[in-house]
C-alpha cells in the first residue's frame, strides 16, 4: 500500500500543475470574455487622446458606428473600414479639451453611458457635446455596434 501514496515531489508537481491550470484558465477567460466596462473605458481613453488608429483596432470587422444628432435626416452610419475615416473626420473637426463620462452602466455584453465632451471646433468655437452612448461587444472585447446620440441640451 505504500506505493499508492504520492511522494513529496509528486505532490509538489500536482500542486504546480493545478496552479498553472487555474492561471491559464483565468487568462483564457480574460481574453475570450473581456469585461465590457473595461473595454469601453479603454475605448473612451483612445477617443480622449484623439487616436483614430487605436480606435479602429477596437472594432470588429463588421462593426457599425452610428451618430445621431437628434434630427432624423442627420444620422450618420459607418460600417467596417469606414469607421476609421469617421473618427479621422471627427478629430479634424473637433480638438478634444475634456472628455468626461458622467454616468456609466454595464448590461451583459453592452455598456450605456452619458458622456460630455468639451472641444474646440474647427472654427475656433468651444463646444460642449452632451451625448448618450451605447456600445455592444463581442466575446473578445471588440465593438460590434456603437451609437452616439446628441442629448437635447447640446450647447455651444
Amino acid at each position: 500500500m505504500e506505493f499508492l501514496r504520492p511522494t513529496w515531489r509528486q505532490r509538489l508537481s500536482y500542486g504546480t500543475c493545478a496552479i498553472a491550470l487555474v492561471f491559464t484558465l483565468s487568462l483564457y477567460k480574460n481574453t475570450v470574455s473581456a469585461d465590457p466596462l473595461s473595454a469601453a473605458q479603454r475605448h473612451w481613453g483612445a477617443i480622449a487622446t484623439a487616436n483614430p488608429e487605436l480606435l479602429a483596432s477596437r472594432y470588429s470587422d463588421n462593426a457599425v458606428l452610428k451618430r445621431s444628432y437628434g434630427v432624423s435626416d442627420v444620422d450618420e452610419v459607418y460600417q467596417g473600414q469606414s469607421i476609421y475615416s469617421a473618427w479621422q473626420e471627427f478629430f479634424q473637426q473637433y480638438q478634444i479639451q475634456n472628455f468626461q463620462v458622467v454616468k456609466q452602466q454595464q448590461r451583459d455584453r453592452s455598456v450605456e453611458a452619458e458622456i460630455q465632451i468639451v472641444a474646440k471646433s474647427r472654427r475656433g468655437l468651444v463646444v460642449v457635446l452632451s451625448m448618450s452612448y451605447q456600445v455592444q461587444f463581442d466575446q473578445t472585447g471588440k465593438i460590434i455596434k456603437e451609437v452616439w446620440q446628441a442629448n437635447p441640451e447640446l450647447s455651444v
